[in-house]
């Protein structure tokens, strides 16, 4: 297994997850979290081709992303870039709402490969019900995370690769990673490997390289 491999499937399955929301649910509003720097292919690019009315505000902890973020995307009152950790849900969620995302509308919250940042100490599934509790029904989360029970040695190993990082690192079997979706409705295909999610002409064949990442998209009734 690759790194740049499960990137590039997290991508994938990402924006096929943006374009199903945006175009078939009605989604205007995304939240990505942990977002990282926008390249090629981001969430603005897919949710605005599909709906040029959508409203996209990406979240990162990290100040230096923040500022390269809003720089990168300035002029586009559709996009903001907000600095923040995914981790404190009510403050992010106000933020967010100040910036320009409409909460009265049903909203997507994006948690791509974040979680697994996230150490049980933290709680992650209680952070993931309080983003759950804070927006109105209809509204969608999308999770991706490494699952512990695909390829449990290659976890064993990317473990200790993060463990001596700064970053905490905490591959999860698929029952617990399944509880990050408790108060919502899983859509089809439900929690799946990333390339079993509603693959199209932009989910890469399994010779690309398999990667041991679960991936859903679930509606809060």
């Amino acid at each position: 297994m690759g790194f740049a491999t499960m990137i590039t499937k997290n991508r994938a399955f990402l924006g096929r997850a943006v374009r199903y929301l945006a175009a078939e649910c009605g989604i205007r509003g995304f939240l990505d979290l942990g977002a990282g720097l926008p390249t090629q292919g981001n969430v603005h690019e897919i949710a605005l081709e599909e709906a040029p009315d959508s409203f996209v505000t990406y979240v990162d902890d990290d100040a230096v992303v923040a500022a390269h973020g809003r720089a990168l995307l300035e002029g586009d009152p559709r996009v903001r870039f907000l600095r923040g950790d995914l981790r404190r849900p009510e403050e992010i969620v106000t933020a967010a709402s100040a910036a320009g995302l409409d909460l009265d509308r049903p909203v997507a919250v994006l948690l791509v490969s974040c979680l697994h940042f996230v150490p049980d100490e933290e709680g992650p599934e209680a952070v993931v019900a309080a983003y759950r509790d804070l927006l109105p029904p209809g509204s969608h989360v999308v999770i991706s995370h490494v699952c512990s029970d695909l390829l449990p040695e290659e976890m064993a190993r990317a473990g200790d690769v993060y463990g001596n990082a700064n970053a905490p690192f905490e591959a999860r079997p698929g029952a617990r990673i399944a509880r990050f979706f408790d108060g919502f409705d899983l859509v089809e295909p439900g929690l799946v490997p990333l390339n079993e999610w509603r693959p199209g002409d932009d989910a890469l064949p399994p010779r690309g390289g398999f990667v041991p990442v679960l991936g859903g998209v679930a509606r809060r009734p």
